[in-house]
């Protein structure tokens, strides 16, 4: 077996879930985390950045002179490819399956030579994955789910989560394979008819009222309106590629057990559940 890389002496990382990620690998005190260079929204190309964003990037890189940088997605594509031109060692991450997140995991580990530690988290997360497809109860209806990670306009996200919504035991919202998310007109979601809405949306959080969706017209005639089967959660739990799927498929299938296979309620402190 060969041995993992030696430790790179200083990482950038320029996404917070590869940060947590390292943090999970043991990999801490060599790590700087830069968050001006990412939106939290649904990465959007960064190819209409202009050069002024780029400069600031590049330049903050000169002086912190990484041995390896960390990137992530559509909204760092191109900043990867100028800190290459620029001579720095960079891993670009930008999963879409459920697969490549748990790819995800070695690839970081190997660049950060914390790879058996890597490999294990990616056991581990594969295990998970399992456990929570074993907890759907034979022969269960698998509820038709509908998840809004934007409000305006009401968007239904997707890379990761039609797999993970799957293995939770969800029927999810139609969408395109590799889309990273779309918008979903009224007419679309009533002729769904989702027996659960999920609002996960982004920056709010618990904080976000699932009661929204009692005001918006033509949701009166949504099955999951009519029988109170709506939900909001953490946003963050969901949408960081990373370990903390696992606590967000579990939530969400908290929710799912509730409303369908006769679990006990939610955890008030993961899931927030409407009181209209």
């Amino acid at each position: 077996m060969s041995a993992s890389p030696a430790p790179a002496k200083k990482i950038v990382s320029l996404a917070p879930f590869v940060s947590e990620i390292l943090a999970h690998l043991g990999v801490v005190e060599n790590v700087t985390t830069i968050r001006d260079f990412i939106e939290e929204a649904p990465p959007a190309s960064d190819a209409s950045q202009g050069e002024h964003w780029f400069a600031m990037a590049l330049n903050r890189m000169a002086d912190l002179k990484p041995d390896l940088v960390f990137t992530y997605s559509l909204s760092q594509q191109t900043l990867s490819k100028k800190l290459k031109e620029k001579g720095f060692s960079v891993v670009h991450l930008d999963p879409y399956l459920l697969r490549e997140v748990e790819d995800g995991f070695t690839q970081i580990g190997k660049a950060a030579g914390a790879l058996d530690a890597s490999r294990k988290m990616s056991r581990d997360f594969i295990e998970g994955m399992a456990a929570l497809s074993e907890k759907i109860p034979p022969g269960a209806y698998r509820p038709k789910l509908y998840v809004e990670e934007l409000a305006k306009p009401q968007s239904v996200p997707g890379r990761w989560w039609p797999d993970l919504m799957t293995q939770a035991g969800a029927h999810y919202f139609p969408i395109l394979p590799r889309e990273i998310n779309r918008q979903a007109k009224i007419e679309e979601v009533i002729r769904f008819d989702p027996d659960i809405i999920l609002f996960s949306i982004y920056g709010d959080g618990l904080n976000f009222n699932p009661d929204e969706a009692l005001k918006r017209i033509g949701w009166e005639k949504i099955m999951a309106v009519r029988k109170r089967k709506i939900y909001s959660l953490d946003a963050r739990l969901l949408n960081w590629p990373g370990p903390r799927l696992l606590d967000g498929a579990q939530a969400v299938q908290s929710a799912l057990g509730e409303s369908y296979w006769g679990w006990p309620l939610v955890d008030p402190a993961k899931v927030r559940r409407v009181t209209g």
